[in-house]
Order: structure tokens, then sequence, then C-alpha cells
């Protein structure tokens, strides 16, 4: 029963702690921004507080210093608890001070944000670490090897991977989820200290399980292990994870499916790796079995799009993914994941047991800094996968036992990366990844950026069309009439101001819109994008005109929410075309709170316009997008290109368009000025494009619940257009006849 009792406490503390940094990056993404550093960061404090914890614990703590590890377990569980909530609650003060302090010293913000992960993500992980000295010791006193305890941690963590994304934030929000993370913090002390009671009671002694009395490894040696095992389990999953998003979309089920399936692998690995017996002989042999794994894993993940049909029930579908992600990542994973398990079991002292974690630990941080910063710009996902199986091989060889295995681990190595050097897929030179038959269809690749967190590449299609590709999307592009609204997203909010003179830009995709802008003559001209590559990459696309060339221009490469917290400026327009609602992410650009800092930073009579596409939105989350427009900027019409439909003729691409304060949104005054270049629209055309004024589109959203940052809808949400079924459905129908039904006979709206 203690064995039992022992899993299922450190099963839930896994499950905890994985759902505690789900959560907290949501947080901090909020209170400090959306961008690769912010998250590169965050994972960093993460790991580097975990280590901090075991190594203290470790030399602290041993069987008898300690005395019931059951009792300072569950004292460390409560701490967790309690400590996890500190980024939650110290989030309004984290951006007042980023505020400030980007303000007035601009050069010591990344320095601030690291001070502030420190002190905030700092106490909980911290505590989280030094648990892992503890599992040995409740090990002990219930007879578990401390990988058995290790893979139950691990597989938790899996579990709460699925769980976070696809029941407790959908179901109960960041809040409800973050208080049922804390009942299970608690759930787990309470069990800890019953055990202890129990242990007290009974005064059993400690029991071990059957280890050697001398280690079969040395310690140096099962540091360097532990060490570079960390770098490519990191490694790997920055760029294999990469890989995945392009295939799959960057979905929150997505990224839950890829974190899941690791999860699942290491977990397995720690499982099976009390088995080993020879380890010095078979461990070395067995990593570079996974040098090889991840070379063939790498051939079949870089051809997952070719699976990435997004019609079918979600269910199969979620399985599909799962099973596809393990054999790519499985064999390698677990093999990997068998190190640190067994060298673990290998030793006893408390101390020793932190010095292999932190050992890995470190390798983490650094392999995923490397991969991330580095090696992904340089050589790309595929070959920066191809080179940590190269540096997992080279650790790996030299402790293979006899000469004869070095040779055939080496031939076999170098056969397998044979084969994926001859199963290469062009991705990047000859091909672009993605899910849509699109890409699978002849095209060129005129540009091709790996930066930190995102690849993007310029794509020629046989018919003549220019696209910007992110991540395997089609985010933006060149292609005729169809794109005419991005002319309009621009120019619409201008022309209804009456004199605007600064202007903001947030998302700069082909440079189509800010053009458009620029060309409506303010004075100045913000751009705010996260992805420094579209900047690089602005030269491919005729129709921005060189607009970052313009003196009145100033790019910020910055998400786009910070920027408005940081910045004191006011503007009199602010128009803005975020990746699709369902995209990770996008939530934190479409909630009420982020209309209000939009408002806040609008002049007197400012002008907002939001993209808002009923074709990547299902009809419930439409509604809720344009409630929580609508909550901030009353004063708001919905306005539809006519140009732009798709092969059943459904015009798809709206504007939500809203007017601070109480002034109702009537003619539009920028007509009577000059503009830069011929206007799309004549006035009358403009005006027939409104489908909704102000009173149909507050009937339209009336008793509708809007996004906001707690819900977080669109990115968790459970009726996303990423969990639907859409074959043989036109989500841009069903929209248009919802919003059909609350126009009013009268002059001035779309097709009357």
């Amino acid at each position: 029963m203690s064995r039992l009792a022992s899993y299922l406490s450190l099963f839930l503390a896994g499950l905890a702690a994985l759902s505690w940094q789900v959560l907290w990056h949501l947080d901090l993404s909020l209170a400090l921004g959306v961008s690769a550093q912010g998250a590169a960061l965050t994972v960093g404090t993460v790991m580097v507080g975990m280590m901090a914890g075991a190594l203290w614990a470790g030399k602290r703590w041993n069987g008898e210093a300690m005395g019931n590890p059951w009792r300072t377990y569950a004292g460390l569980e409560l701490c967790i608890g309690g400590l996890a909530w500190l980024p939650r609650l110290a989030m309004p003060g984290l951006e007042k001070l980023d505020a400030f302090v980007y303000a007035t010293y601009p050069s010591a913000a990344a320095g601030v944000s690291v001070l502030s992960l420190a002190l905030t993500l700092g106490p909980a992980t911290f505590a989280m670490g030094a648990s892992i000295p503890v599992f040995g010791l409740i090990g002990r006193r219930s007879g578990c090897r401390i990988s058995g305890l290790y893979a139950a941690n691990t597989l938790g963590a899996a579990v709460g991977s699925l769980l976070v994304a696809l029941l407790l934030l959908p179901s109960l929000g960041r809040f409800g989820a973050a208080v049922l993370v804390s009942a299970t913090n608690l759930s787990v002390a309470l069990l800890g200290l019953g055990l202890s009671r129990r242990a007290a009671m009974s005064e059993a002694k400690e029991t071990v399980a059957a280890e050697p009395s001398v280690a079969r490894v040395p310690l140096r040696v099962a540091l360097l292990l532990s060490w570079v095992t960390g770098v490519v389990t990191f490694g790997l999953e920055v760029s294999w994870f990469r890989l995945l998003r392009a295939a799959w979309l960057s979905t929150s089920d997505s990224f839950a499916i890829m974190l899941f399936s690791f999860l699942i692998s290491l977990g397995v690995g720690a499982a099976v790796s009390k088995r080993l017996r020879s380890l010095r002989e078979t461990l070395p042999v067995l990593l570079c079995l996974a040098a090889a794994g991840i070379w063939l894993g790498t051939a079949v993940i870089e051809r997952m799009d070719a699976w990435g049909d997004v019609g079918g029930d979600y269910g199969p579908r979620l399985v599909m993914r799962v099973l596809a992600a393990l054999l790519g990542m499985g064999p390698a994973v677990l093999l990997i994941g068998m190190s640190l398990p067994a060298l673990l079991d290998d030793r006893q002292q408390p101390r020793q047991w932190a010095w292999l974690f932190a050992a890995n630990t470190l390798g983490a941080v650094m392999g995923s800094t490397v991969v991330a910063w580095g090696w992904m710009e340089w050589l790309g996902p595929v070959r920066s996968a191809w080179l940590l199986g190269v540096l997992l091989l080279g650790f790996a060889l030299p402790w293979v036992s006899t000469w004869k295995g070095r040779g055939a681990a080496l031939g076999f190595c170098g056969f397998c990366l044979l084969i994926a050097w001859a199963a290469d897929s062009g991705i990047g030179t000859t091909r672009v990844q993605g899910p849509t038959a699109f890409v699978r269809k002849e095209h060129q690749i005129i540009a091709h950026r790996n930066g930190p967190d995102q690849t993007t590449s310029v794509v020629r299609t046989r018919e003549g069309y220019t696209l910007l590709f992110m991540d395997g999307y089609a985010a933006s592009g060149e292609v005729g009439g169809n794109t005419g609204y991005m002319d309009a997203m621009g120019r619409l909010p201008m022309l209804m101001h009456r004199g605007p003179a600064e202007a903001l830009v947030i998302c700069f995709g082909t440079g189509q819109t800010a053009r458009a802008v620029l060309d409506e003559n303010p004075a100045h001209l913000d751009i705010v994008d996260v992805n420094p590559s579209v900047f690089d990459l602005a030269g491919h696309f005729a129709s921005n005109r060189q607009v970052l060339s313009d003196p009145r221009t100033e790019v910020r490469t910055m998400d786009g929410r910070a920027w408005l917290r940081r910045e004191s400026r006011r503007y009199d327009v602010i128009t803005l075309e975020p990746m699709p609602p369902f995209f990770a992410g996008s939530n934190s650009l479409y909630s009420v709170e982020f209309y209000e800092l939009i408002r806040d930073r609008l002049g007197a009579d400012g002008c907002v316009a939001q993209w808002f596409p009923i074709h990547l939105l299902t009809p419930s989350d439409a509604r809720a997008v344009a409630a929580a427009f609508v909550r901030v900027f009353p004063q708001s019409i919905l306005w539809f290109d006519p140009r732009s439909h798709d092969a059943a003729g459904v015009k798809q691409q709206g504007i939500l368009i809203g007017r601070k304060g109480t002034q109702p949104p009537g003619d539009w005054p920028g007509y009577d000025r000059d503009s830069a270049s011929q206007r799309p629209y004549a006035v009358e055309v403009t005006e027939a494009g409104v489908l909704l004024s102000a009173a149909e589109l507050a009937e339209y959203v009336a008793g509708i619940e809007p996004v906001t940052d707690d819900n977080q809808r669109l990115s968790f949400g459970k009726d996303g257009l990423h969990q639907a079924n859409l074959r043989g459905r036109s989500v841009a129908a069903e929209n248009r006849a919802v919003l059909d039904g609350y126009r009013r006979a009268g002059v001035g709206n779309a097709e009357r």
C-alpha cells in the first residue's frame, strides 16, 4: 500500500507541476509580452530554480538529517501550491514595472524581466527542485526505486499537459484552473502527511531496494552523460516541435499533443530503466541507438505535414496525431529517458542525486538556448536535430566497453545518418511545410528564415502569387482581390478620423496595411511585430512599395500588447491583423483587456480596426470576438470587403471598426483629404460595405460572453475552429447567415 501511495503521490505532483508551468507561461506572456526571448527566459528560470533547489536540498538533507521524508515532501508540496500563485498575483506590478523601466532605461528592460521572473517563479521552482533528492529517501521508506518514482512523476506531467489544455483551461479558465491545481498540491501534501504518520506509528525501518553497494558508473561519467542527455532532450524538443508546429499549425492542442508524446516517452523510458543490469556496458550502447533513433525519427517528423488533414472528428484526429508523434519521437526519447533515472538508481546519496539532476537540468537550459538562438537560424530544425544526434553519439561512443562494440555502433549509426541525409525532404530549399494541399503542389521558395521562435518563408506559386508562410500557415500574400482587405484594414480607420497624425500598425505581414495607412498621410507611423523576419523579407512584396524606407515610419520588433503597455504616445489610429484567432497566444490580441489597453492609448477621437475573419471562426467564437470589441468600443461597425470572397462567393474578410468615446461612427471625413495613392473604393462603395451598424452589432453580441484573458476562449475553448470537423462545412457561410439575421432594412448596408 505504501508503494502504491508513493507512486500516486509522485504522479499527482508531476501533473500539478506541468500544469503550473503552462499557467505560468500564460500569466507571464500577458504581463511581459509574447516573444521567443520571453518564453526562453521563463523556461530557463524554471529550470535554474529547480536546479538550485535540488543542489540545496541534496547538500542539506540526507536520511538521518531529514527524519521522515514524507513530512518534508508534504511541506514542499504545500509551498509549491501557495508560491505558484506569485506570477499571477504579481502581474499588475510587473506590467507597471516593465513599462516604467522601458520608458526610463530601455536597455535595462531585459534585465528587469529576468529579475521579475526570478522573484516570481523562483520560490515555487526552488521547492520543486528540492523535492528531487526526497524522491530517493521516500523510495527507501517505501521500497521503491528512485527511477520508478521519477517515472511516475514524469507520466503525471504527461497527463497534466493534456489535462490542462483540453479540460482545465477550457472549462475553468486561468483562475479556476489555478485553484484546482493548488488543490492537487494540497491533496499530495495531505497524502504525504498521512503516510508520514503511518510510518511513525509503525516505526518501520528504511527499506532499500536492491542496489549495488558500489556505483557501476563513475561519477564523472554519470555527470557527463546526465548533462549531454539534458542538452539533447531539450534541443530535440525545440527542433522537433518546430517541425510539428508547421505540420499541425500552432494551436494549443497541438502543443499539448507534442508535449504529451514527449513526456510519455520519457516516462516509459524511466519506468523500464530499472531493468538495466550491466549499466556501464549497456547505457552507452542505448545512447548510441538513441542517436540513430534521432536521425530516423527526424525523417518521419519532417513529413508530418503530409498527414495534416484538418478534416474529420476531433477525437480521432487527436489520437492519430499522438500516434504519429510517438512514431517519430518515441523511440529516441524513450532510450534517452532511460539514462538519468538509471544513473539516479546507481547512486544512494541525496547529494549525488542532486548533482545528477542539476547536470541534466543545466544541459537542458543550454540545449534549448543553443538550438533556439544559434543552430536553428544557421541550420534549420532538421539539421539541428541531426547535429544533436551527432553530439549524443560523440559523447556516448567512447564509453562503449569494447572496440568491437564501438565499431558496430558507429557503423549502424553512420548507416542511419546516411538514410536521414538521403531522406531529407528539402524544407526551406525546395518546399515549404504546411498542412494544406497547396504545399504539395508546385511552388518555389523565394526566401526562408528560421528565427528563434518562428519559421518564415516567402513562396511563389505556379499561378504567380507570392505568399508569406509562418510556421506552415499562409499568413499573408499578394493574391489579387482576395487580399484587398489588407488595404482596407489600414485605410478605413484613417478615413473615419478627421485628422489622423499618429498611427500604429500591429502585425506587419507583407506590409500592405502599413502602406495604406501611410498613403493617408499621417505625420508618424509605428509598426510593431514580434517576428523580425517579416521586416527582413518585406522587399519581396511589391505591394508595400517600400513602406519601411519612408522617414515617417518606425519599426519595433516586439509583442504588440507589450508595446502598447510600454509606449506613452497617444495614437489617432490603431489597426491590427494578428495570426488566426485559434492559434496559441492569439487570444491575448482579441480579448477585452487588450482592447481596453488600445482604448487607453487612443486619442480623444481615435479609431481602431480589428481583423474579423469569419472563415477562421466558428459562429460562437465570432460572436465572442465581436462581443469583446463592442464591450470596449460600443460605437463600432462591421465592414466587409466586397472583393474578398471564397469559391462559393461568400464574403469572408470582415473588419471591426470602432471609435473611442460616445460619438457614433458616421460619415467618412477622410475622403475630403488627398491621398498619396488612388483609393480602391469610392466613398459610396465604402458605405455600402458596412454590414452591421453600431446598433445592429450590439444586438448581434447581446448576452454573449466575450473573449477575456481569463477564459482564454480562442486558444483553449471547446468550440475553436481547430477542433471542428470541417469536411463539407463552410463556417464563413454559417457566420454570414447569422450576421444577415441582424441586418435591418435600410440604406447604407452591404447587399441590401
